[in-house]
């Protein structure tokens, strides 16, 4: 891909999550490449652009945008869950009792 036909459609910080976000559009059959690369001693600190061609770049931004939506779904249906889970537990674990029952456990008799 020639510089000038590039369009930036996203902006980074981690050189891993660049490389993330690379393969999944190139999963998604878009060309794609990262400026900014050989800044490996400012990780954090400076900003990595994820490139693809002019002409692809609004189809990048709706793809990576379907994919954090489907993320955040994902993460909301976990949490879910999770208390779901956590709500049903405590009904196990609670069972309620009748006015006037005596809590003392019963003893067994002794053999005879």
């Amino acid at each position: 891909m020639e510089r000038k036909d590039l369009a930036c459609v996203c902006t980074v910080t981690s050189p891993t999550e660049a490389e993330i976000i690379r393969g999944v559009l190139q999963s998604a059959g878009i060309a794609c490449e990262i400026g900014g690369e050989g800044q490996a001693g400012f990780a954090g600190v400076w900003a990595i652009d994820i490139l693809t061609r002019a002409g692809d770049a609004d189809q990048a931004r709706k793809h990576l945008k379907q994919l954090k939506r489907n993320i955040r779904l994902r993460r909301k249906r976990r949490a879910d869950a999770k208390m779901a889970k956590a709500a049903e537990g405590s009904k196990e674990g609670i069972q309620e009792m009748k006015p006037g029952t005596d809590i003392k456990k019963k003893r067994k008799p002794p053999p005879a």
